[in-house]
């Protein structure tokens, strides 16, 4: 069966109000975050966040229908409103779910359609704020890929045990991403500066064991998927070093430059491994962690990495204090290519040296490099069950680079801190 989108299993939920009313059960529920941050910094960070403040970050509405029918039967769509994936200066609303599910047993559950992909603790109820304590979730665990919504196959098989539950989840199918790179510099006439997106197509699939004990969690997962420019256009693997004279020369970034070219690739194969916790410690206490290792080969341009957090929560009445430290930190061949090219200049007197010199800053902006970490403080204040308001200080610091930072003209971010103040409000009817 090939799969074609979700428009398909969009017509398929909208065919089913076509049964007899009383065969099918529906239910309705909405979700949403109003969401303020701002940062003491002029730069982007996370695209939006500024010293001009923001409600763009973190700021979402959902709605999400489920239906129930033939007792074993059912579907589910979530249409969400949030900010463009691809563009930052828009709001739109997206179908983030649209599948159809069958349940043969209790401990089976197979689903077909758009679906969310089990790659995180909260992967689940990401968009749903009133599900966790965090302000936000830790950017540097949860932006290992920017669209975490597939379009194919999940099943989900579960064992009762007589200490717990142990559950595997499993899911095939392809996916479309938008990966963001900031431009720094205007070279004109080939680059504007600003965001760029560059859209992908990625395909795969992975498997999740979880083991679930009362309120504790435990979980690893194992996905590997084949990442295409939509484009058809190859990825470079690495940009090669020219020499024009003892001591100095330039890497070619792009075949617009004299070299021996770039060496590039057709499609890249990403593995990730992920680990995650959730573990009562007693008096209140929890403890939540989850850890991350994508693995690219053969190329040192690529998001290849290990991220995670780890964060202490204290249940107090109706208030959830927290710290959360989180770190990501890109593999050493893929920061020392970035650092090689950002800071290589020729000198002036180089017959075009201004453009070579923009050429490997925009050869750098065009690779994914991180080196930062974070602390937060912050709490949770539950009204209900149903609405939290929540509050979190957190500073990054960003060591030799981060993609998640758009740095100003012509400048670097490195050795840094940022400061971040977040407030919101966060429901769910």
């Amino acid at each position: 069966m090939k799969v074609r989108g979700a428009t398909v299993w969009l017509g398929a939920l909208t065919s089913l109000v076509t049964l007899p009313a009383a065969a099918i059960d529906f239910s309705a529920s909405g979700f949403g975050t109003v969401g303020y941050a701002r940062s003491n910094q002029s730069y982007g960070y996370q695209r939006f966040i500024d010293d001009s403040g923001t409600f763009w970050r973190d700021s979402v509405a959902g709605l999400q229908v489920d239906a129930r029918f033939a007792d074993k039967f059912g579907a589910t769509a979530q249409f969400k409103l949030a900010p463009a994936a691809n563009n930052d200066n828009e709001f739109k609303g997206t179908v983030s779910w649209a599948f159809l599910s069958w349940r043969p047993t209790n401990d089976w559950l197979l689903r077909a359609g758009k679906q969310r992909i089990p790659l995180y603790l909260y992967s689940q109820t990401v968009d749903v704020g009133v599900t966790y304590d965090f302000a936000r979730l830790p950017t540097e665990m949860y932006s290992i890929s920017p669209n975490n919504e597939l379009v194919g196959l999940s099943f989900a098989k579960t064992w009762g045990l007589a200490d717990g539950e142990l559950s595997v989840d499993a899911f095939l199918g392809k996916f479309k991403g938008d990966f963001r790179f900031w431009l720094r510099d205007d070279i004109p006439p080939v680059q504007i500066s600003g965001p760029l997106y560059v859209p992908e197509d990625i395909r795969g699939g992975g498997l999740v064991l979880a083991y679930k004990r009362n309120e504790n969690t435990y979980r690893i997962g194992l996905s590997r998927v084949i990442a295409e420019l939509r484009d058809g256009s190859p990825f470079p693997t690495t940009y090669p070093f020219v020499t024009l004279a003892p001591g100095f020369g330039y890497y070619q970034v792009n075949d617009a430059l004299p070299g021996p070219g770039v060496p590039t690739r057709d499609s890249l194969t990403v593995t990730v491994v992920t680990l995650g916790m959730e573990q009562d410690i007693g008096s209140g206490f929890r403890v939540i962690s989850e850890l991350a290792r994508t693995f690219i080969p053969d190329t040192d341009v690529s998001v290849a990495s290990t991220r995670g957090y780890v964060s202490l929560l204290k249940r107090a009445d109706n208030w959830t204090p927290y710290v959360t430290y989180a770190f990501l930190r890109s593999q050493p061949h893929v920061r020392n290519l970035y650092n090689n090219v950002n800071y290589n200049t020729v000198p002036d007197f180089i017959p075009g040296a201004a453009l070579i010199n923009a050429s490997q800053r925009s050869g750098a902006d065009h690779s994914f490099a991180y080196d930062q970490s974070s602390w937060a403080i912050g709490t949770s204040y539950a009204f209900s069950a149903t609405s939290k308001l929540k509050a979190e200080f957190m500073r990054t610091h960003v060591g030799q680079m981060s993609t998640l930072v758009d740095a100003p003209s012509g400048g670097n971010v490195r050795d840094q801190n940022i400061n971040v103040f977040s407030l919101n409000y966060n429901f769910v009817f």
